[in-house]
């Protein structure tokens, strides 16, 4: 068992996107999807300049693992295909790449350009692992992220990657700690999220 930990330096609900009972981490942080696996833990935490600096934001178990057409096609998740006529936690569907012959698609979402069209940056970064990890026994805090007591402030990432922790005794420890102190599923909003405002994030 491995526990995966980075910073999240923005959070909109699209990765990970913890909505309609799943949280899903299908775009961005392609090392940590290419690695991990069933029974692994993956957790991110508020960068440095902002209010949330070092605490968590989400943790999630890996469940299940699809590839991005076998994510597209399942009918569990075709509600996570971007919808913008609804609301806007639609709006920031995470179901966004499939193929069509050997073309990838990337669908109009937040790693489009504004207009809808593909934005390859994000296109290639997040393709490059055909992987999406899918959990349903997460925590996802958002804008109420907590603090974590220090005896396990070992597992808080700080910079820029991402940290891997291999040590069974202090994971589980852990998970007992967050299940003895905290309800499963959504606790926040994006903490990024603007009221009446889509974001398209253009890749860096």
């Amino acid at each position: 068992m491995k526990f995966y930990s980075y910073v999240i330096p923005r959070d909109y609900g699209f990765a990970p996107n913890p909505y309609f009972d799943y949280c899903t981490l299908a775009n961005c942080k392609p090392v940590i999807r290419r690695c991990a696996q069933i029974g692994d833990w993956v957790s991110a935490y508020g960068a440095a300049r902002t209010i949330l600096h070092k605490k968590m934001v989400y943790l999630m178990r890996v469940d299940e693992i699809l590839t991005f057409d076998e994510y597209w096609e399942d009918n569990r998740f075709k509600i996570k295909r971007p919808f913008f006529n609804k609301g806007v936690i639609y709006m920031y569907g995470d179901n966004i790449y499939h193929h069509i012959n050997d073309s990838w698609v990337q669908e109009e979402s937040h790693h489009s350009m504004q207009d809808g069209s593909t934005n390859y940056i994000n296109l290639n970064r997040d393709t490059q692992t055909n992987r999406v990890l899918i959990s349903k026994d997460f925590y996802y805090f958002g804008n109420n992220a907590v603090s974590i007591p220090k005896e396990f402030s070992i597992l808080i990432a700080q910079g820029i990657g991402h940290r891997v922790y291999r040590d069974d005794n202090l994971i589980k420890e852990f998970v007992d700690y967050m299940n003895e102190n905290y309800e499963m599923g959504i606790q926040g909003i994006p903490y990024s999220r603007k009221i009446g405002k889509f974001a398209h994030y253009r890749g860096n």
